[in-house]
């Protein structure tokens, strides 16, 4: 469990690829809601599961005073070399979102990549206690999470990425128990050596299911005023990408 963060930290980059490549447009948005929803001006942003640092460097690429916080310290060496790298003061910790104690130090905190998933409904409400306090009044957070439904299919799938002169081959597959609304997703992932040996690592990580519905019902308990939208733009059906938007 956790492998694809722990044992595959060096190569979640190009595993995520396509999803790196989509990213500036999603800052863009964030911005938007920033301006639109927060009800004070965004500058310190608290960056939670940041993994790698791919939304954490393009928030502090464009000003912002970021955090970003995981509990893999594997993931954050490759977040603090890519910053390094560019130059970008961005501060990683190692942590639980569940255990954060900052006390009203940000403007926003932001949670990327589905990573809100990974909290059942009780660790869902821990979560959103200890935001709300790391959050300055009229603050604001924003999560993203999938409709489940979409993007799965029955059968798996297959496609190819490449980082340096190795082959990624990834295989993806899902199970849903709608009973329990638990997702089980499993990655295979195969790593092609120039010399043609391969290893491989087996991705299964269960993950929670929630509708619009039952997030805003959720989050009402905790912040101020809820809204949600869809893939970049306001609610709309057949929407395949949700974002949660709580002030506190």
């Amino acid at each position: 469990m956790h492998e694809l963060y722990t044992a595959l930290a060096e190569y979640y980059d190009a595993i995520y690829r396509r999803r790196a490549e989509r990213v500036s447009r999603e800052i863009d948005f964030v911005e938007e809601l920033f301006q639109n929803e927060a009800e004070r001006e965004v500058r310190k942003i608290l960056d939670l599961a940041c993994g790698t640092g791919i939304p954490t460097l393009e928030l502090a690429r464009r000003g912002y005073w970021v955090t970003g916080l995981d509990l893999h310290e594997e993931m954050l060496a490759v977040a603090r070399r890519k910053a390094e790298r560019e130059g970008l003061k961005i501060e990683f910790i190692r942590g639980n979102a569940l255990e954060i104690d900052f006390e009203e130090e940000f403007d926003a905190v932001t949670m990327f990549f589905s990573s809100i998933m990974y909290f059942d409904d009780s660790a869902i409400r821990e979560l959103f206690n200890s935001v709300k306090r790391a959050l300055k009044p009229g603050g604001i957070f924003i999560a993203d999470f999938p409709c489940w439904y979409h993007g799965g299919g029955d059968g798996p799938i297959v496609w190819d990425e490449r980082k340096g002169d190795e082959r990624l081959i990834i295989t993806d597959w899902r199970d849903v128990e709608p009973a329990t609304q638990k997702l089980h997703f499993k990655r295979l992932v195969q790593i092609v050596k120039p010399d043609g040996s391969v290893r491989a690592f087996m991705v299964d990580d269960e993950l929670n299911i929630y509708t619009v519905r039952e997030m805003r019902l959720l989050a009402e308990r905790h912040f101020r005023r809820i809204k949600i939208y869809g893939d970049l733009h306001e609610l709309r059906p057949n929407d395949r990408r949700y974002w949660l938007v709580a002030v506190k």
